[in-house]
């Protein structure tokens, strides 16, 4: 886990993306959680020992919420617009008449090309 927080790290340097770095910054939590099992087990699962079990799980579920808003953070630094569907459109709001869009778009780029590919992304389509 360390390598990977390691890795992130770098590619955040090498991007110029601070918020690569945010996100490993969200993985620590994750890590922790890991290290708490780890010596939770090598001391056989003593009861005096049992509030790791307790820290184990805290720490996960921060992990978890730390990791899914450091990855919305660099989603929305890279162009990413989230949206939730409104409760009275039950076909998915904006969102999904644009990726309709893109796929009817993507089926007459295949078709135009006139390949293979294109009767199988119509045959898709339908």
């Amino acid at each position: 886990w360390l390598v990977a927080m390691g890795l992130v790290w770098r590619l955040g340097t090498a991007s110029g993306n601070p918020k690569w770095r945010g996100l490993t910054w969200g993985m620590i939590p994750s890590h922790s959680s890991g290290v708490c099992a780890c010596v939770y087990h090598f001391f056989y699962n003593a009861e005096s020992l049992q509030f790791i079990v307790l820290a184990q799980a805290a720490l996960t579920l921060l992990g978890n919420c730390t990791l899914a808003f450091a990855a919305w953070r660099l989603a929305a630094s890279n162009g990413y617009a989230f949206s939730l569907p409104s409760l009275g459109d039950p076909g998915g709001g904006e969102a999904a008449e644009e990726q309709e869009g893109a796929a009817a778009a993507a089926v007459a780029r295949a078709a135009a090309a006139d390949t293979p590919a294109a009767a199988a992304a119509s045959a898709a389509a339908s």
